[in-house]
């Protein structure tokens, strides 16, 4: 059963790392890595199929939550709903709107 938290805690571990280096499309590779190297682990630790499933989702869960939440960590301060409830600019303002002149 330690193993089983292992695996989960380095997948977590995996997904913050990518969460605050990569984008999303880097799931795309990392998942199935996590997905291999625990199945792997698991055989060779005797776990059976059921047991070896659940873990396996488990881990690719914990890994895109934690990259959810490293890139809401990196992205919090340009997260605003105030922004879109009330119509003030952000600080950045916008480029491509033109003035109309009347």
């Amino acid at each position: 059963m330690t193993i089983a938290f292992i695996l989960i805690l380095v997948s977590a571990l995996a997904g913050l790392a990518t969460g605050f280096t990569y984008r999303v499309w880097a799931l795309v590779l990392i998942s199935p890595l996590i997905a291999l190297l625990a199945a792997i682990v698991l055989h060779f630790y005797g776990f059976g199929l059921v047991a070896g499933v659940t873990i396996i989702t488990a881990c690719l869960v914990v890994s895109e939550l934690a990259y959810l939440g490293a890139t809401y960590l990196l992205h919090r301060r340009e997260i605003s709903l105030q922004d879109e409830i009330d119509g003030a600019p952000r600080e950045e303002g916008e480029q491509s709107v033109r003035r109309q002149h009347k």
